[in-house]
């Protein structure tokens, strides 16, 4: 079962549906270990934070309410994350870390700050591109993707799918709106 929205996939682990938790960790899992890598956590310290912020959203699984009105998902990983990197951060025996590192509660201007706005820009597109995958026809999202996102020309596309440059510039027109209403969706979720 794939969950079409990221609300119905936080409903099904508060549910305790392991393939709910399987894929919560490939969605997410990218996501942690980038975000790490902003507390210069070693490839090790990193599987643990992916460890440590799955455990974290398992125990409070049962208890967690999501309401758009008290804040985004986001912002809610943002911190669980933060909070169990300064922790393995904290742990290190040799506690060599920069002192901007560890006051991981930033201001919205902090280099911090903006790569994890930057880091979430990027998981939304990765995931508003896999939606897309899916509910396009592979020859209307191939032509999309490489027109677009890879910017071959349109006539090279149209040989090379063999089809008309006019539905190049149609896969790209349907493209385009779905991947709009689809981030909006996100956005709205997340």
């Amino acid at each position: 079962m794939i969950y079409t929205t990221r609300k119905t996939l936080l409903e099904a682990i508060k549910d305790g549906e392991e393939i709910s938790w399987h894929e919560f960790y490939a969605t997410y899992r990218p996501l942690i270990i980038l975000r790490g890598s902003d507390f210069q956590l070693t490839a090790d310290e990193k599987e643990e934070l992916v460890q440590l912020v799955l455990l974290e959203i398992f125990h409070k699984r049962k208890s967690f309410q999501y309401d758009r009105n008290r804040g985004r998902l986001r912002d809610y990983l943002r911190k669980i994350i933060g909070g169990k990197a300064v922790d393995i951060l904290r742990k290190r025996k040799n506690n060599h870390v920069s002192a901007d590192v560890l006051d991981y509660w930033p201001d919205k201007d902090s280099l911090l700050e903006q790569s994890w706005e930057k880091e979430w820009q990027g998981h939304l597109w990765t995931q508003a591109l896999e939606i897309l995958r899916n509910r396009l026809k592979p020859v209307t999202f191939q032509a999309f993707e490489l027109h677009v996102i890879n910017e071959k020309p349109a006539e090279k596309v149209a040989l090379f799918l063999n089809i008309s440059v006019n539905m190049v510039y149609v896969a790209k027109s349907r493209s385009v709106k779905n991947l709009r209403t689809i981030i909006r969706e996100l956005q709205d979720i997340i």
